[in-house]
Protein backbone atom coordinates (compact mmCIF):
# COMPACT_ATOMS: atom_id res chain seq x y z
CA UNK A 1 0.00 0.00 0.00
CA UNK A 2 0.93 3.64 -0.95
CA UNK A 3 -0.44 7.02 -1.75
CA UNK A 4 -2.86 7.21 -4.64
CA UNK A 5 -1.43 10.71 -5.90
CA UNK A 6 1.45 13.06 -5.79
CA UNK A 7 1.35 17.11 -5.69
CA UNK A 8 4.42 18.73 -6.06
CA UNK A 9 4.92 22.34 -5.82
CA UNK A 10 6.77 24.64 -8.29
CA UNK A 11 9.40 27.19 -7.03
CA UNK A 12 12.11 26.35 -4.98
CA UNK A 13 10.70 22.12 -5.26
CA UNK A 14 10.12 21.24 -8.75
CA UNK A 15 11.88 24.64 -10.38
CA UNK A 16 14.87 26.13 -8.99
CA UNK A 17 13.76 29.32 -9.68
CA UNK A 18 14.21 30.83 -5.78
CA UNK A 19 17.13 32.64 -7.02
CA UNK A 20 15.70 34.53 -9.76
CA UNK A 21 13.08 35.46 -7.26
CA UNK A 22 16.03 36.41 -5.22
CA UNK A 23 17.31 38.45 -8.13
CA UNK A 24 14.22 40.50 -9.17
CA UNK A 25 13.80 41.41 -5.40
CA UNK A 26 16.97 42.66 -4.86
CA UNK A 27 17.18 44.82 -8.39
CA UNK A 28 13.58 46.31 -7.19
CA UNK A 29 14.58 47.02 -3.45
CA UNK A 30 18.21 48.18 -4.94
CA UNK A 31 16.12 51.08 -6.30
CA UNK A 32 15.39 52.63 -3.05
CA UNK A 33 18.81 52.00 -1.44
CA UNK A 34 17.81 48.85 0.02
CA UNK A 35 19.66 45.58 0.21
CA UNK A 36 17.40 42.56 -0.38
CA UNK A 37 19.44 39.77 1.66
CA UNK A 38 19.00 36.27 2.95
CA UNK A 39 16.66 37.48 5.97
CA UNK A 40 13.95 38.64 3.59
CA UNK A 41 13.95 35.57 1.36
CA UNK A 42 13.28 33.81 4.48
CA UNK A 43 10.45 36.05 5.18
CA UNK A 44 9.01 35.96 1.64
CA UNK A 45 9.67 32.29 0.31
CA UNK A 46 6.83 30.43 -0.51
CA UNK A 47 4.70 33.91 -1.17
CA UNK A 48 2.23 34.30 -1.50
CA UNK A 49 3.24 36.88 -4.15
CA UNK A 50 0.12 39.12 -2.39
CA UNK A 51 2.54 39.35 0.88
CA UNK A 52 5.70 39.70 -0.96
CA UNK A 53 4.49 42.98 -2.63
CA UNK A 54 3.37 44.18 0.72
CA UNK A 55 6.55 43.68 2.38
CA UNK A 56 8.55 44.95 -0.67
CA UNK A 57 6.68 48.11 -0.26
CA UNK A 58 6.36 48.60 3.33
CA UNK A 59 9.99 47.72 3.38
CA UNK A 60 11.57 50.80 0.82
CA UNK A 61 9.28 50.96 -1.85
CA UNK A 62 7.14 53.43 -0.42
CA UNK A 63 5.66 54.90 -3.68
CA UNK A 64 4.38 51.66 -5.02
CA UNK A 65 1.37 49.86 -3.58
CA UNK A 66 2.03 46.17 -2.77
CA UNK A 67 0.19 45.08 -6.16
CA UNK A 68 2.46 47.62 -7.93
CA UNK A 69 5.04 45.41 -6.75
CA UNK A 70 3.76 42.39 -7.76
CA UNK A 71 2.96 43.28 -11.08
CA UNK A 72 6.63 43.88 -11.63
CA UNK A 73 7.43 41.29 -9.78
CA UNK A 74 5.50 39.13 -12.05
CA UNK A 75 6.55 41.06 -15.29
CA UNK A 76 10.52 40.64 -14.15
CA UNK A 77 9.83 36.78 -13.54
CA UNK A 78 8.12 36.27 -16.84
CA UNK A 79 11.15 37.48 -19.00
CA UNK A 80 13.48 35.15 -16.98
CA UNK A 81 11.77 31.86 -16.78
CA UNK A 82 11.06 32.40 -20.51
CA UNK A 83 14.61 32.38 -21.60
CA UNK A 84 16.09 30.56 -18.58
CA UNK A 85 13.90 28.11 -16.37
CA UNK A 86 16.32 25.47 -14.69
CA UNK A 87 14.83 22.62 -12.57
CA UNK A 88 16.10 21.73 -9.13
CA UNK A 89 18.52 19.16 -8.77
CA UNK A 90 16.74 15.77 -9.18
CA UNK A 91 13.33 16.95 -9.70
CA UNK A 92 13.02 15.72 -13.50
CA UNK A 93 13.73 11.78 -12.32
CA UNK A 94 11.91 12.24 -8.95
CA UNK A 95 8.57 13.15 -10.85
CA UNK A 96 9.17 10.41 -13.40
CA UNK A 97 10.09 7.75 -10.69
CA UNK A 98 6.69 8.83 -8.77
CA UNK A 99 4.94 9.21 -11.86
CA UNK A 100 5.05 5.17 -12.85
CA UNK A 101 3.05 4.60 -9.78
CA UNK A 102 0.15 7.06 -8.90
CA UNK A 103 -0.74 10.14 -11.17
CA UNK A 104 1.60 13.47 -10.19
CA UNK A 105 0.21 17.30 -10.48
CA UNK A 106 1.81 20.20 -9.49
CA UNK A 107 0.30 22.87 -7.09
CA UNK A 108 2.06 26.11 -7.56
CA UNK A 109 1.49 29.55 -5.58
CA UNK A 110 2.65 31.24 -8.81
CA UNK A 111 0.23 33.07 -11.19
CA UNK A 112 -0.69 30.72 -14.52
CA UNK A 113 1.43 32.78 -16.54
CA UNK A 114 4.85 32.12 -14.85
CA UNK A 115 3.72 27.91 -14.18
CA UNK A 116 2.97 28.02 -18.16
CA UNK A 117 6.41 29.86 -19.16
CA UNK A 118 8.79 28.13 -16.54
CA UNK A 119 6.72 24.60 -18.11
CA UNK A 120 6.84 25.24 -21.35
CA UNK A 121 9.93 22.99 -22.27
CA UNK A 122 8.46 20.14 -20.43
CA UNK A 123 6.07 17.02 -21.81
CA UNK A 124 2.28 18.49 -22.30
CA UNK A 125 1.50 15.08 -20.21
CA UNK A 126 4.27 15.44 -17.70
CA UNK A 127 2.16 16.56 -15.15
CA UNK A 128 -1.75 14.94 -15.05
CA UNK A 129 -2.60 18.63 -14.51
CA UNK A 130 -1.38 21.82 -12.70
CA UNK A 131 -2.55 24.41 -10.09
CA UNK A 132 -1.94 28.10 -10.06
CA UNK A 133 -2.71 30.70 -7.88
CA UNK A 134 -4.93 32.43 -9.85
CA UNK A 135 -7.29 28.66 -10.34
CA UNK A 136 -8.11 28.74 -6.49
CA UNK A 137 -10.13 32.18 -4.14
CA UNK A 138 -7.34 31.27 -1.77
CA UNK A 139 -3.67 30.05 -2.32
CA UNK A 140 -1.09 28.66 -0.68
CA UNK A 141 -0.44 29.11 2.91
CA UNK A 142 -4.70 28.56 2.66
CA UNK A 143 -5.79 24.64 2.16
CA UNK A 144 -7.89 25.73 -1.54
CA UNK A 145 -4.90 24.28 -3.53
CA UNK A 146 -4.53 21.35 -2.04
CA UNK A 147 -8.20 20.64 -1.67
CA UNK A 148 -8.86 21.02 -4.98
CA UNK A 149 -6.02 18.97 -6.50
CA UNK A 150 -7.42 16.13 -4.59
CA UNK A 151 -10.32 16.46 -5.32
CA UNK A 152 -9.43 16.46 -9.17
CA UNK A 153 -7.88 13.20 -8.76
CA UNK A 154 -11.43 12.00 -6.74
CA UNK A 155 -9.61 11.34 -3.92
CA UNK A 156 -9.43 11.85 0.31
CA UNK A 157 -6.38 14.70 1.00
CA UNK A 158 -5.41 11.88 3.41
CA UNK A 159 -4.83 9.55 0.38
CA UNK A 160 -2.45 12.54 -1.14
CA UNK A 161 1.04 13.46 -0.48
CA UNK A 162 2.67 16.65 -1.23
CA UNK A 163 6.37 17.40 -1.84
CA UNK A 164 7.21 21.17 -0.67
CA UNK A 165 10.13 23.59 0.53
CA UNK A 166 8.72 26.73 2.55
CA UNK A 167 6.88 26.79 5.70
CA UNK A 168 4.08 28.62 3.45
CA UNK A 169 3.28 25.31 1.51
CA UNK A 170 3.87 22.84 4.01
CA UNK A 171 1.14 24.76 6.27
CA UNK A 172 -0.84 25.25 3.37
CA UNK A 173 -0.52 20.65 2.25
CA UNK A 174 -0.98 19.85 5.94
CA UNK A 175 -4.18 21.99 6.36
CA UNK A 176 -5.87 20.16 3.65
CA UNK A 177 -5.17 17.11 5.05
CA UNK A 178 -2.00 15.49 3.28
CA UNK A 179 1.20 13.97 4.31
CA UNK A 180 4.17 15.51 3.35
CA UNK A 181 7.69 15.24 1.81
CA UNK A 182 9.32 18.34 2.84
CA UNK A 183 12.53 19.60 0.87
CA UNK A 184 13.38 22.63 3.17
CA UNK A 185 15.52 25.92 1.31
CA UNK A 186 16.97 28.81 3.80
CA UNK A 187 14.50 27.24 6.56
CA UNK A 188 14.52 24.52 8.97
CA UNK A 189 11.42 22.06 9.34
CA UNK A 190 10.65 19.81 11.94
CA UNK A 191 9.56 16.08 11.42
CA UNK A 192 6.27 14.95 12.64
CA UNK A 193 3.83 12.23 11.81
CA UNK A 194 3.00 13.09 8.79
CA UNK A 195 5.67 15.00 7.69
CA UNK A 196 9.08 13.78 6.41
CA UNK A 197 11.82 15.71 5.65
CA UNK A 198 14.98 14.54 3.17
CA UNK A 199 17.72 16.38 2.14
CA UNK A 200 17.42 16.27 -1.62
CA UNK A 201 14.91 15.13 -4.63
CA UNK A 202 17.63 12.28 -5.31
CA UNK A 203 16.36 10.50 -2.07
CA UNK A 204 12.67 9.89 -3.74
CA UNK A 205 11.34 6.86 -4.80
CA UNK A 206 8.61 3.97 -4.60
CA UNK A 207 10.13 2.56 -1.67
CA UNK A 208 10.19 5.53 0.11
CA UNK A 209 6.84 6.77 -0.28
CA UNK A 210 5.52 3.37 0.79
CA UNK A 211 7.71 3.42 4.14
CA UNK A 212 7.11 7.28 4.95
CA UNK A 213 2.57 5.94 4.02
CA UNK A 214 2.88 3.02 6.67
CA UNK A 215 4.45 4.88 9.35
CA UNK A 216 2.14 7.10 9.40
Amino acid sequence: MTFKAAFFDMDGLFLDSEPQWHLSQQEICARYGYSWDDDDQRICIGGPLSRVGEYISKACAHDMTGIEVVEELTEMMLVKLSSHAQLMPGAFDAVNRVRAIMPVALVSASPRNLMDAALSTLPRDFFSFTISADDVKRTKPFPDPYLMAAGRMDLSPDECVVFEDSPTGISSALEAGCAVVAVPHYVDVIEKNNLKVIETLHAVDGAMLKDFYLAI
